[in-house]
């Protein structure tokens, strides 16, 4: 997530969300979840950032994005009193998402879209728990450049078999 050199009417910054700066995306009843990173360099956390599919790019529209970190999933899915995840939303999680509905452009008394956005969170939750901890473009940063090229080859008929860069 990034912030856009683009700002609205009203001064304020634009942010923008998914593509190649997500780890992955996805579409599920009416929203769309890209897990990304948040900030710059290794100081990026990981967050999960959701946003209407329909009615996007309307002007005028309030529709914005709400995003959930890591640190702050645990809060999200339900567990037992014994610290089992149960796998279903704890009530934070619909308290949460109730107040979500408006900044997403959809209506706080809408019980349908109040629960896809409950079911959406749930179910990519495990994705925000497994992302990396940092960015790819940092990593390929801090690797640098290759110090051997190895090409190995069938010695019988000289086709070459992989090629790795150490």
């Amino acid at each position: 997530m990034e912030m856009s050199p683009v700002v609205t009417p009203d001064g304020r910054p634009m942010w923008s969300a998914g593509g190649k700066h997500a780890w992955k995306t996805f579409e599920h009843k009416g929203f769309v979840v890209s897990m990304e990173w948040v900030g710059k360099g290794k100081k990026a956390q990981a967050c999960m950032v959701i946003w209407p599919a329909s009615n996007v790019f309307v002007p005028g529209s309030s529709d914005g994005m709400w995003v959930i970190g890591r640190r702050a999933i645990t809060q999200f899915v339900g567990f037992t009193s014994a610290d089992k995840a149960t796998g279903g939303p704890s009530e934070h999680c619909w308290r949460e998402a109730r107040e979500a509905l408006p900044l997403l452009g959809k209506d706080v008394n809408d019980r349908h879209a109040l629960h896809a956005l409950v079911d959406t969170v749930v179910r990519f939750a495990p994705d925000l728990v497994l992302m990396p901890a940092t960015p790819r473009n940092v990593l390929n940063d801090l690797r640098g450049e290759a110090m051997w090229e190895m090409t190995v080859k069938n010695k019988s008929t000289g086709k070459v078999m992989s090629e790795a860069s150490v």
